[in-house]
């Protein structure tokens, strides 16, 4: 099966299969060049240290478009180093032309291997995309192909929602219900805080 993951497959479905931190370790190792765009690894027994690894194989995974995470009892802090490798980020103003930079020699990259027709293949390195706020500035933008996530089942309350959509920089919606939680990636102007208001009763 994950030898298959860096052949043909595009979807994966391992629901309830026993999967442990053992094999997640060598699932990982598979993704980070599998084509698969749909992986479902929900109600498995694998916690906070298989979480981590596939945060490790999303630094280098590039087609990734769909995780299914739901009842692994696990946490907020569980999620972090796999939320670290989605949405956008604030960097520093030397980190951004550093990106641009290597961004370029990437671009130099491909165009060489275009030209040279498959005789000789340079690897392209997997980097981030730059992209905008609502404001024009520059943030950070990672697995920019990403698209869904679904941790429903999990100890999430609404305080780790919220902080879901904090690390996520408003590049996904989140649904209200803890119990069905699944965020899909949205156009920023879906992401708009709106102010709550109170209505006043009149009184009589």
């Amino acid at each position: 099966m994950f030898r298959l993951m860096n052949e043909r497959l595009e979807s994966v479905y391992l629901r309830a299969d026993e999967i442990g931190d053992e094999i997640m370790e060598t699932m990982c190792e598979r993704l980070k060049s599998s084509k698969v765009k749909c992986l479902d690894i929900s109600m498995n027994c694998f916690g906070a240290k298989g979480v981590a690894m596939l945060g490790e194989a999303m630094k280098e995974n590039v087609a990734l478009e769909y995780l299914g995470l739901p009842g692994l009892n696990i946490t907020i802090a569980d999620l972090k180093p796999l939320l670290d490798e989605f949405g956008s980020f604030c960097v520093e103003p030397e980190e951004l032309d550093e990106l641009k930079k290597k961004i370029k020699e990437r671009d130099a990259i491909i165009a060489k291997n275009e030209k040279s027709k498959g005789k000789k293949v340079e690897p392209v390195p997997k980097l981030p995309s730059i992209t905008q706020d609502a404001q024009g500035k520059e943030l950070v933008l990672k697995n920019d192909n990403f698209k869904h996530l679904s941790i429903g089942l999990n100890n999430l309350d609404d305080i780790a929602i919220e902080e879901i959509g904090q690390v996520l920089a408003c590049l996904l919606y989140t649904s209200p219900s803890p119990r069905d939680l699944s965020t899909s990636r949205m156009p920023s102007s879906a992401c708009k805080k709106k102010k709550k208001t109170k209505k006043k009763k009149k009184i009589k």
